[in-house]
């Protein structure tokens, strides 16, 4: 039984030394890491007054191209909203508005609740949207001379 016990005893110290050996470690560094964000620059063509239209009458549509730009060097994804800034609210209200890109239809209904399927344009790449304005044809003499911004 002594014996025994001696075994174990050596057993249980020789696993106590192989336990508490060391490991060799090392470090190294990298110099000059650089994290950087990248840029963002949307613009558009014509840059101001691209859906003006001067006379809008009942039943008639009227088209006009508008196109964005990407200039840097993420690409750009984005919706396309409507809010009127100023003029007579029950003209806005009235209006309709078809958006399409590249042939494919990104909104239609009222000019009021215009948002669109998310877009994207690639770095350095443009996308040209088509914007087709109406007034309803039952629009009566109300809105004759009216105007929304």
């Amino acid at each position: 039984m002594k014996r025994l016990m001696f075994v174990a005893l050596v057993l249980v110290g020789g696993l106590m030394v192989g336990s508490a050996s060391a490991y060799f470690t090392a470090q190294a560094q990298v110099p000059e890491n650089v994290i950087r964000a990248g840029t963002f620059a949307v613009s558009t063509e014509p840059t101001s007054s691209a859906i003006s239209i001067d006379s809008l009458a009942p039943g008639v549509s009227i088209s006009k191209p508008l196109t964005v730009v990407n200039d840097g060097i993420l690409p750009a994804r984005f919706v396309i909203t409507a809010a009127k800034k100023a003029g007579i609210t029950e003209f806005y209200d009235a209006l309709s508005v078809r958006v399409t890109s590249e042939g494919t239809q990104l909104y239609d209904g009222t000019m009021l609740a215009l948002r669109t399927t998310p877009l994207t344009v690639a770095p350095g790449a443009r996308k040209q949207i088509d914007f087709a304005v109406s007034l309803p044809s039952t629009a009566g003499n109300e809105l004759s001379g009216d105007y929304a911004k």
